[in-house]
């Protein structure tokens, strides 16, 4: 059972308007309770009344300087050390590279035609497909591009990045986190984006993977990543999609929602929005299938609290997760937004 500290509260402010579009907003959820990682008060969703916007926010919001308690027992990023790689993985290996080198031109020079073809075999597991595409976040090699991860955690995608050819750097909040990164030899600094003063045109691309839903001013977010983008540069953001099926299904005990720490929740059709707001060109906005999403809201639905392990996750469960999965991909073709989460790619022009 969690409880509360001494000092824990989370003061909060009035949000009744969507930052995107100025309407006025709707409730959805009432009196929510941090279910997964414990921290105080209880917390109303409400969604914009304007449907060519949707988007989803907390109102009240908790103040800027108290956003950190509800991180007091969140989990941190750590290194994964997977130690020995068995036959199967070292050909599912050589499989991904084949795959990224005809697709992204990863390493496409030294990856000779037997690799390239070996990487065709993915086109045959369409969900694994679009997991090693993820992997990458859509980006396509740029001879010794400069990269940008915000909220990049202990820094082993930026470590898979770089050994693709990208001289990386990476952004966290997390204490923990940037030393780890920094034992692996990471270029990481402690702190928010907006504190960096980067210069104009600094990077090729910008990434932010399940961070722009915890950040207080999206919009002012986006802009940052625009000003520092080099013409033609890309951002990439991943992010839950609020108008999932899984939702539609889970309703509040939708893994995604996870309030107070996502401030902002947006649909295909909001992250469309904001970012052209934020002055760029939306490239695509792509579907992604996760287990992890379907598994927790099962749990959360039976009344179940976190953080959850992947020993609450039992093979009926999985199972589940699976023909969930299956389902939603089946569905992808008429209706991406039915996808638990996005990746949205944009151009900076």
């Amino acid at each position: 059972m969690m409880t509360e500290s001494a000092g824990s509260e989370i003061r909060t402010e009035p949000c009744p308007k969507c930052d995107l579009c100025g309407c006025e907003g709707t409730f959805m959820y009432s009196n929510q309770l941090d279910r997964l990682f414990g921290a105080s008060g209880s917390w109303n969703l409400k969604r914009c009344l304007n449907d060519e916007c949707g988007l989803i926010w907390l109102d009240p919001m908790p103040l800027e300087e108290d956003i950190g308690k509800a991180y007091a027992s969140y989990y941190t990023h750590a290194a994964n050390n997977s130690g020995r790689v068995g036959l199967l993985k070292r050909i599912y290996q050589l499989i991904k590279r084949g795959y990224l080198a005809g697709r992204f031109n990863y390493h496409g020079d030294s990856a000779g035609f037997a690799v390239r073809s070996l990487g065709k075999l993915l086109y045959l597991f369409p969900l694994r497909r679009g997991e090693v595409e993820a992997s990458v976040r859509y980006l396509h090699q740029v001879a010794q591009g400069r990269l940008l991860d915000v909220g990049c955690g202990s820094g082993e995608w930026l470590l898979s990045m770089r050994e693709l050819g990208w001289r990386v750097e990476g952004l966290d909040f997390d204490e923990n986190a940037v030393r780890v990164a920094r034992q692996m030899g990471m270029d990481v600094t402690l702190g928010a984006l907006e504190d960096q003063h980067y210069p104009d045109d600094s990077f090729d691309a910008v990434t932010l993977n399940h961070v722009i839903e915890h950040v207080p001013d999206p919009n002012q977010t986006m802009r940052e990543c625009a000003r520092i983008l080099k013409k033609g540069g890309r951002l990439a953001l991943g992010t839950p999609n609020s108008s999932s099926l899984s939702h539609q299904l889970f309703k509040q005990d939708w893994r995604g929602l996870e309030p107070p720490r996502h401030l902002h929740l947006f649909s295909m059709l909001s992250m469309r929005h904001s970012l052209e707001l934020a002055g760029l060109r939306v490239v695509s906005i792509h579907p992604h299938i996760t287990k992890s999403v379907i598994c927790e809201s099962v749990l959360l639905w039976r009344g179940r609290t976190g953080p959850f392990t992947a020993s609450d996750r039992s093979w009926p469960l999985r199972v589940f997760a699976l023909f969930f999965n299956f389902v939603e991909w089946c569905l992808l073709k008429w209706n991406p937004s039915v996808a638990d989460c996005m990746v949205a790619v944009a151009v900076k022009q």
